[in-house]
């Protein structure tokens, strides 16, 4: 059984069904990417599987270490060990690093402690009493990244992690997530708009279109296949 099991989820809004059948797994220790388009239900995938932001799922089941997650709500969720970091970061803009860390440490079931994470992410030590508001996009985003980590999860959901990056700080991300799989034992089921990210870091990859998944390929394949990423993917 895999980590993550998705099978057949059909889900949407008031406004419409976005999500049409879709099948996808996450196995232990692996990176996973799920890409597609603006608009192809990446983000609605995302926030189905943790129960966020209320996505009606009308259908299919979704499995966690073998446990059913269309049962529980978000916080039951977060305690198995599934963690997202959501699109825009959303860190709290009125506390610190210290204090959006230890908010999140004192919410998990068994997390790790706050100077570990400092530890890990030098830059976070640095400017440990700085507000999140007085902090650049790429140091938020790290923030945020850390701030899933210190709970200690099985899986972490990244959502469009180097938007609107610089490309050095793109470089930092990549190896933050290849040091939280390799180091960690951390799975990673990422979102990212930079095919050539999603490349770097992951083993697999789920072309989504129109709330489907259309085809599910190795790196090597979608290196490879210019005519795929042309047509899905717009590059």
């Amino acid at each position: 059984m895999s980590l993550l099991e998705i099978s057949d989820l059909e889900a949407g809004y008031e406004t419409g069904q976005v999500l049409f059948g879709v099948d996808l797994a996450v196995e232990e220790n692996e990176v996973v990417s799920l890409l597609g388009r603006n608009g192809a239900g990446k983000t609605t995938t995302m926030h189905a599987i943790v129960g966020a932001d209320v996505p009606r799922v009308l259908g299919g089941s979704m499995t966690f270490d073998g446990q059913d997650l269309r049962a529980r709500r978000n916080y039951e969720i977060s305690g198995l060990g599934l963690s997202l970091v959501p699109e825009g970061r959303r860190c709290f803009r009125d506390l610190t690093v210290e204090e959006n860390l230890r908010l999140a440490a004192n919410h998990a079931t068994d997390p790790l402690s706050v100077e570990e994470m400092l530890d890990q992410f030098p830059e976070l030590e640095e400017m440990r009493d700085r507000p999140s508001k007085n902090m650049s996009g790429g140091e938020q985003q790290m923030l945020a990244i850390a701030r899933s980590l210190v709970t200690n999860p099985e899986l972490i959901l990244l959502d469009e992690p180097c938007e609107g990056l610089a490309p050095y700080i793109v470089r930092r991300i990549e190896s933050i997530i290849e040091d939280i799989n390799a180091e960690r034992d951390v799975s990673v089921l990422l979102v990212e708009q930079n095919v050539a990210v999603a490349m770097a870091v992951a083993e697999r990859h789920y072309i989504l279109d129109e709330g489907e998944i259309v085809t599910e390929v190795s790196t090597a394949e979608l290196r490879e296949d210019e005519a795929l990423r042309q047509e899905y993917l717009g590059v």
